[in-house]
């Protein structure tokens, strides 16, 4: 693998579309819980806030997926400078601040959890998403920041060999080992 290039992962328009799909149906769903398609659902307050709800979430979610669709730009970056995903922070991590890479599942999604230094993490630019999540995965066991390969052009495991063999070739903290104990 040449980890002197700079990689730059896209989003896979087939799966972007499928998840758009996904997210009209439940927006659809959820719908139905406050119009008045089924007039028994109506006189429940109960089914009433879960639709409203549900609509407001799963609307939002839709058209953070069509933004994303019509984004040009590459998702991920990964480069002898370090790692970008614009999911995640504008600004590039640099690889000497990444303390440890780490995979963490959730509901059967692999995801790449990376620990950055906490003097820099604390100067990235992270998106809204990022910061909102950012507290709650901690508390789920996800102590970092987190990458998914979801709707992008390669799968999960492409994506966390790439960045380990960069990590390891530009010396991250994560990829040395730890001094054996006496």
């Amino acid at each position: 693998m040449d980890t002197s290039r700079t990689l730059e992962l896209l989003h896979s328009p087939l799966k972007m579309f499928g998840v758009l799909v996904g997210g009209v149906l439940m927006t659809s769903l959820s719908l139905v819980f406050v119009l008045p398609v089924f007039p028994e659902l109506g006189d429940d307050p109960v089914a009433y806030a879960i639709g409203i709800v549900g609509t407001l979430f799963f609307g939002l979610c839709t058209l953070m997926i069509v933004r994303q669709w019509f984004t040009l730009e590459a998702v991920i970056t990964i480069s002898p400078a370090g790692l970008r995903d614009v999911r995640v922070a504008r600004e590039f991590i640099p690889w000497s601040a990444i303390e440890r890479l780490s995979t963490w599942t959730l509901q059967g999604q692999s995801i790449l959890v990376v620990a950055v230094a906490p003097e820099v993490e604390s100067r990235l630019t992270l998106t809204r998403t990022a910061r909102w999540t950012r507290g709650p995965n901690r508390k789920l066991g996800a102590d970092g920041l987190c990458v998914t390969a979801h709707g992008l052009k390669v799968d999960f495991a492409g994506l966390a060999a790439l960045v380990h063999a960069y990590a390891a070739k530009y010396d991250a903290p994560a990829t040395r080992a730890a001094p054996a104990a006496d």
